[in-house]
């Protein structure tokens, strides 16, 4: 059974003040990012220019400026992740259709899925699925489910599953992948702030997920067996139903006056 998760007054008022607390935090520290990446830019120009009489101490010189760069950058990217999970935009609703949502978010990674010889299937509903939702945070949720799929992917024959449709009378999409899978031990942390598997991983794509879910009145359902892969699956509200839902939180949630 699936139930909407309303975020309450008091989860509300702790992310604002989260969100409060992490854009002087970030400021305080994008200031002297942007210094060392700019210093970094600088330092690999001037090596650059050198003559080539030292050609190997040159070429290290640049390679740890280069470095450099590309850890401020990560640094950077890690910021942006962070302050959109702390203090998330405000939703920008409209009437969408959760089968365009999913046709453009995947348009948008069909090019790198098939370089990494992903078979990527989709079977969208034959009927469009209305709902009242912000686009581009879908879109967002979307995105971060795929790229998690992509990166579980550890087969020769590689295939992620996105399909979309109706459960009792609610729209919901679904991404299936054949990847490693999600060890037990680790299927109740996923949703944690910072947890990750990855190498490379922030901790932060999931929290985000679900977050942007939540302030939607969905759900999230997660299967996963190892060796075999995950399967995540979203169930959003129907207009009526979001409608509803918002009505009934604080002032501060009501739905705008042209919604209403």
């Amino acid at each position: 059974m699936y139930n909407f998760l309303v975020p309450t007054r008091g989860t509300r008022k702790k992310l604002a003040d989260l969100g409060a607390v992490a854009s002087g935090l970030a400021h305080e520290i994008r200031n002297p990012l942007n210094s060392m990446y700019i210093n970094s830019q600088i330092l690999a120009e001037m090596l650059a220019e050198l003559p080539v009489g030292e050609a190997a101490r040159k070429e290290e010189l640049l390679s740890l400026a280069q470095s450099n760069l590309k850890v401020t950058r990560r640094l950077n990217d890690l910021l942006d992740e962070f302050l959109r999970f702390a203090r998330p935009p405000s939703m920008e609703l409209v009437v969408a259709d959760l089968n365009k949502i999913v046709s453009e978010t995947i348009r948008f990674l069909e090019v790198d899925f098939s370089r990494r010889g992903i078979e990527l299937v989709v079977r969208l509903h034959p009927e469009r699925l209305p709902l009242l939702a912000d686009e581009k945070q879908l879109k967002q949720a979307l995105l971060n489910l795929l790229l998690n799929a992509e990166e579980a992917m550890d087969k020769d024959r590689k295939r992620i599953r996105v399909t979309t449709g109706l459960y009792g009378g609610r729209p919901f999409v679904r991404v299936q992948d054949n990847g490693r899978g999600i060890p037990r031990a680790d299927r109740r942390q996923i949703f944690r702030l910072f947890f990750t598997t990855r190498k490379n991983g922030s901790g932060i794509g999931l929290p985000v997920v679900r977050q942007i879910i939540r302030d939607h009145c969905g759900k999230i359902n997660v299967r996963s067996r190892e060796g075999r892969g995950t399967t995540v699956t979203i169930l959003l509200p129907t207009e009526g139903q979001f409608k509803a839902a918002l009505s009934a939180r604080p002032p501060a949630g009501l739905l705008p006056e042209k919604l209403r």
